[in-house]
């Protein structure tokens, strides 16, 4: 009686058919500890968050001062919206105006109408893109370029 029932082998699976199917099932394990083991979202995460665009960003204040009849920086790059602070650190006044001389017409506004004296700052807010050069009026040699985006 016992004699009749036989073991049964198991044998590996042999032929085109054993090496995809172990692919398919290691792949089928590699994507549940991916999604397992991923980065889970926090109780805090809210979906409804604004993401800022780039034009968003905060105007900012830059500095460029003036000293012994160099302007540092001479070029500067800013963003539309930024204002730069022209600080005459020198002994004399400095009158800032727009470039081109005499006719000053490349930025309307763009001109502190008197001298800054010592330790003074003219202000200008750049609301426009462009390249845009600027000069001390009492000596049009010293100036610089302001390279707004």
């Amino acid at each position: 009686m016992f004699a009749a029932i036989r073991k049964k082998e198991i044998k590996p699976i042999e032929g085109p058919k054993g090496p995809w199917l172990l692919i398919v099932v290691l792949l089928i394990l590699l994507a549940g500890a991916v999604s397992y083991l991923g980065e889970r979202p926090s109780s805090s995460d809210n979906s409804d968050k604004i993401i800022p665009e780039a034009d968003s960003r905060t105007p900012r204040v830059y500095t460029v001062s003036y000293k012994s009849g160099v302007f540092s920086p001479t070029n500067l790059r800013i963003h539309a919206g930024d204002t730069v602070r022209f600080k005459n650190e020198s002994f004399f006044g400095i009158h800032m105006v727009t470039d081109p001389h005499p006719r000053h017409d490349d930025l309307p506004g763009f001109d502190s109408i008197a001298d800054i004296p010592q330790n003074s700052y003219f202000s200008f807010t750049f609301s426009s893109k462009g390249i845009f050069g600027y000069h001390n009026e009492n000596d049009p040699e010293e100036g610089g370029t302001i390279i707004v985006r």
